[in-house]
């Protein structure tokens, strides 16, 4: 998994700290592989029909790591649980994710 150190910018693969300046980087691999871990477990419960487990999931993916795929099963869990709300709060960060992506 490449990890950009927030020090310096330099793109690491599998480095316990930055060859650049030494910043501790295996702090931000474990963010991210719970982040990983909690998306994977969203969709196994939007693929059994468990839309609020899904969004739970989903939704803690999203705020340990800003991927658009997070949004977008938050998104679709929240529409298929029919939770307006979270619809509208999903569908927008959603957006955001594919502005920022591109």
């Amino acid at each position: 998994m490449t990890i950009a150190c927030p020090a310096c910018s330099k793109k690491s693969e599998d480095a316990r700290e930055c060859p650049r300046c030494g910043c501790e980087l295996s702090i931000l691999k474990m963010v991210a592989h719970a982040a990983t871990q909690e998306l994977f477990m969203g969709r196994e419960n939007f693929l059994a029909g468990d839309m609020r487990a899904a969004m739970h999931h989903a939704g803690k993916s999203w705020y340990l790591k800003k991927s658009p795929a997070a949004a977008r099963l938050s998104f679709l869990s929240a529409l298929a649980a029919n939770d307006l709300v979270q619809v509208d709060r999903w569908y927008a960060r959603t957006c955001i994710s594919v502005r920022v992506s591109r």
